[in-house]
């Protein structure tokens, strides 16, 4: 089974547009790669290996619907997270 990291980033100051989903995964998956190339032999965590599968804007309701699935939401709605 294929194995994903979920991200949720709070954009609430910042509105961005369709085409900025491009260059917001090369900026992500540039970074991976720096940072896989400083720590080198300490990149426990494979970053060169990392890819980003998709980037999505949304609401607070999506979210909370994403949190829910991932069985989060209790602490979301409890302001936990």
């Amino acid at each position: 089974m294929r194995r994903f990291a979920i991200i949720i980033l709070d954009l609430d100051d910042v509105h961005p547009e369709e085409d900025d989903k491009v260059r917001l995964i090369r900026m992500i998956e540039e970074s991976l790669q720096w940072w896989h190339g400083y720590l080198g032999q300490s990149d426990r965590l494979g970053l060169d290996k990392w890819k980003v599968y998709y980037v999505e804007w949304g609401d607070e309701l999506m979210v909370a619907r994403v949190l829910n699935a991932l069985g989060k939401f209790r602490e979301y709605i409890k302001g936990e997270l």
